[in-house]
């Protein structure tokens, strides 16, 4: 029996860009007849990606700049920076991944996908196999240049020493390349030609889209030059699209095959999808966390105003963030102003009637925090 989890969101969003298209408008979709707002799933997948892989600290790199990392790695172990460039793009050719090559800025031709600490493994790799992997990336080149359209050229055969030797560390380096940790497991990879690297995710991510229709609303902006000259105009000015709206996000994890990912490492699997649950539900592009606490218009008396209902949704909307997220992390909250009442509002913080006395004591907090954690 295969078991699933799956994940249903609504997150509202005041007046925001999370993902933006070509002309830097917020990405849309038309569903239902109407045109809704969108946050695409692969946007959804790097943030939700990037903060699981910080809580597990466990990082996995998706780049074409494998190359420069492993240089990198080689000139902190007293490489000269020439040697260490080489090697590094040296390391991946020697992969003999076809339709793998070296772009003209020194990065790879296709995106890899490894944990981090293949980067440590392929330096590792070059030290101690440096003649042979600069001879596997040299005939990985000759036999690239060989299968080009057109070319009348074969790369030349190696001596049956030399090829035991080169297919030895093709595989030492494909074996890195085909190592994973959570994240790969989890969110799969591919890469064209090498079977062995390809990994199924378990997870899978929809486009988030808002439950109704939404339109995009332009910002104008200006940027006032704080030194006045003779023309008396901004320094800048422009628009910004933006949206609003509520978003409903779904995912599903495919349990079974995420075991099967990590070799049966049921530890590794719940440590995932502890964070993975969290991070979903939580994660949102731009670091944007946190939903308004005014989706719903307060609504005034002839007695009341609008400020103290708004005071009262406040207070409703913090009880219920602690209440969701939890105030483990919180370690100061205050309030002020000039509202009747507002000792009774307790759920915001400690009560502190003078200003300069509330500014003293969060800063007072945040430094001390800091201090503390340092």
């Amino acid at each position: 029996m295969t078991v699933f989890i799956n994940i249903n969101v609504l997150h509202p969003f005041p007046l925001s860009n999370l993902n933006r298209d070509d002309l830097n408008s917020p990405k849309i979709a038309v569903y239902g007849g109407v045109e809704r707002s969108r946050v695409s799933s692969q946007s959804t997948k790097r943030t939700t990606r990037h903060q699981t892989e910080k809580t597990l600290g466990d990082k996995a790199l998706r780049t074409r700049r494998v190359p420069a990392k492993v240089a990198a790695e080689l000139q902190d172990r007293g490489w000269t920076k020439e040697e260490a460039d080489k090697a590094g793009q040296a390391v991946a050719l020697a992969s003999g991944v076809r339709g793998l090559a070296i772009a003209e800025a020194g990065t790879t031709t296709v995106m890899l996908y490894l944990p981090e600490a293949g980067i440590s493994a392929l330096a590792d790799l070059v030290e101690k196999n440096r003649d042979t992997i600069t001879k596997a990336a040299a005939h990985a080149e000759a036999e690239a240049a060989a299968d080009k359209t057109g070319s009348k050229t074969k790369a030349p055969k190696l001596d049956k020493e030399t090829a035991a030797e080169v297919k030895a560390v093709q595989a030492e380096v494909r074996a890195i390349l085909a190592s994973r940790n959570a994240s790969i497991a989890a969110f799969g990879r591919m890469l064209a030609n090498t079977p062995e690297v390809t990994v199924d995710g378990a997870v899978s991510v929809a486009h988030s889209i808002t439950t109704h229709a939404t339109a995009e609303q332009s910002d104008f902006f200006t940027a006032v030059d704080d030194v006045p000259g003779t023309d008396n105009g901004s320094a800048h000015m422009g628009n910004a699209p933006h949206t609003s709206g509520t978003f409903y996000k779904h995912a599903t994890v495919n349990v079974g095959e995420l075991i099967r990912n990590l070799d049966s490492d049921t530890n590794t699997a719940r440590d995932f999808l502890t964070s993975f649950l969290r991070e979903f539900t939580v994660s949102v592009p731009q670091a944007k966390k946190n939903s308004t606490a005014f989706e719903a218009p307060v609504t005034a008396t002839d007695t009341s105003g609008y400020t103290t209902p708004s005071i009262t949704a406040l207070t409703k909307h913090v009880e219920a963030v602690n209440d969701f997220y939890g105030t483990t992390g919180l370690k100061a909250a205050a309030y002020s102003g000039t509202a009747p009442h507002l000792d009774q509002a307790t759920t915001l913080g400690t009560h502190i009637k003078n200003l300069d006395d509330l500014v003293e004591h969060i800063v007072n907090a945040a430094l001390d925090t800091q201090e503390n954690a340092e």
